[in-house]
């Protein structure tokens, strides 16, 4: 197994109560048990493991045998250590092999559960819920809620209501739409997911951004799609470095963030939107406009979308209420030219056969709202972003980062070493970040990290100096004088 793909699989490890060696046995049995490390496996050597996680070889080797010693583990003769085969970890295992197949998950790789115990998770990317909103936005009338717990259709393209709320929306910042052209999902990530699995099957090309959002990388690479990227500037994509990736790939379908890019926070111009919207229509290449973020600007309102400019080109114009709204209501959708819809419609028919219909009744009310909500949003996060701003200035002065235009991140370069590296070291500290690579589909940008600035003053405070220690232990076993110059 690779040495990366088993970080991934352990995940955020190192939080709760014991010694490293209790922990990093645990989280190995973790993977044996969920099926990442299937019998069989050969697992890297204590050297390369320990060097990934920045922890002593004699950690890991005292897991490795204590794992063996179990019936984990077995050593073969030369050959390294592998989960072993006829234990217990077969029957524990059997059932998600399967799974253990597919690619490595970062999105999972970096959820913290609810019980670990005094982490500051800069990977989070949910904020809360809006608590200043009417609060009978969210609770439907009696009669409205009866009817619908009643109701025998299950309306697999969403409710009537919600999909005709969301075309008029859509109409009215300028991308006239119909209810027709509408499909409600389960959130962002299912119309990514429902977009990938209509135009990509196994070994097609597929453009995406370089960074980019690791979600839309894992729905691509479980449907066997073969990424592509294309550089992000201070201005999200250029058009014409766009046009030349896709004439060199000959890309089935792109995937793309241009309000409030994920992760750099970057707002692309309006003349930049209407070239994309143009090389859509012209070469028929579907592009995906995912605007989750884009409610999230923090100065101004939100640019239009991209199919604003070419209304019937296939353009995939998604949108949620996750971000903007609260991480519970997980209601997104899928603006296209109608044909495109009924496609996607069959396509989400076979993996459900429709939406909560309670939740897309509070959706509708709430979308009547989203001004307000953008509003109260705004200040709620330029606040958090400037004072994040502030205190790396102040205790990470090394540190190099723009300030972003929206969304809910810094994307932070560091002086040196590799963000892999250092995030094992900061969640020894006690702190959760997301490394550059897990953000690229070539697993660049090793210097970068993407920090979240959605937690409050005193939660920001005490992890930018869990941070500034980490920093200072990592720096201590990576001499600068080892390490080559680095163009910033």
């Amino acid at each position: 197994m690779d040495t990366k793909l088993l970080v991934s699989t352990l995940g955020v490890w190192t939080g709760g109560r014991g010694s490293l060696r209790h922990k990093l046995t645990g989280a190995l049995m973790d993977g044996v048990r969920r099926g990442g490390l299937a019998p069989g496996v050969r697992l890297p050597s204590e050297r390369a493991l320990a060097k990934a996680l920045k922890i002593s070889r004699t950690t890991v080797v005292a897991a490795y045998d204590t794992l063996r010693e179990a019936g984990w583990f077995e050593s073969r003769h030369g050959s390294g250590t592998w989960v072993r085969a006829g234990s217990q970890a077969v029957a524990m295992a059997r059932n998600a092999a399967r799974t253990a197949a597919l690619p490595a998950s970062p999105v999972l790789g970096l959820i913290v559960s609810p019980d670990t115990d005094d982490v500051v998770d800069f990977g989070l990317g949910s904020p809360l819920a809006l608590t200043d909103l009417d609060d009978d936005l969210f609770v439907l009338p009696k009669d409205e809620y009866a009817a619908l717990i009643h109701e025998r259709f299950h309306y697999p393209l969403g409710l009537p209501l919600l999909r005709q709320a969301i075309a008029d929306r859509y109409s009215r910042e300028g991308l006239d739409t119909r209810a027709d052209q509408v499909l409600v999902t389960n959130g962002a990530q299912h119309a990514v997911a429902l977009s990938t699995a209509l135009y990509v099957q196994r070994g097609d090309a597929a453009l995406v951004e370089d960074p980019t959002y690791f979600g839309a990388l894992d729905a691509l690479r479980t449907a066997g799609a073969r990424l592509s990227t294309v550089p992000v500037s201070d201005g999200g994509v250029v058009p014409a470095a766009l046009r030349d990736r896709i004439a060199a790939t000959a890309a089935r379908l792109v995937y793309l963030t241009p309000s409030c890019q994920n992760p750099t926070g970057a707002v692309m111009a309006a003349a930049a939107r209407k070239e994309i919207a143009r090389i859509a229509a012209e070469t028929g290449t579907p592009m995906i406009d995912d605007r989750t973020m884009a409610d999230l600007v923090l100065e101004g309102s939100p640019p239009p979308p991209l199919a604003s400019s070419a209304p019937h080109a296939p353009i995939l114009t998604i949108g949620s209420l996750s971000k903007l709204i609260g991480p519970s209501l997980r209601a997104g959708w899928l603006r296209a030219p109608a044909p495109l819809v009924q496609r996607l419609a069959r396509v989400k028919t076979a993996m459900d056969l429709g939406s909560p219909l309670v939740t897309q009744a509070i959706a509708a009310r709430l979308i009547r709202v989203i001004d307000e909500a953008r509003t109260l949003r705004q200040r709620q996060l330029r606040p958090r972003r400037d004072r994040l701003a502030s205190l790396l200035k102040t205790h990470l002065p090394e540190w190099r980062f723009a300030r972003p235009a929206g969304g809910l991140f810094l994307w932070v370069r560091l002086p040196s070493g590799d963000a892999r590296e250092f995030a094992q070291v900061a969640l020894r500290h006690g702190v959760v970040i997301v490394p550059g690579p897990n953000m690229s589909a070539d697993e660049q940008h090793a210097r970068f990290i993407r920090l979240t600035f959605l937690w409050d003053t005193n939660t920001l405070a005490t992890g930018v100096a869990r941070l500034a220690t980490a920093w200072r232990y990592y720096r201590s076993l990576t001499p600068r004088a080892a390490e080559p110059a680095v163009r910033l």
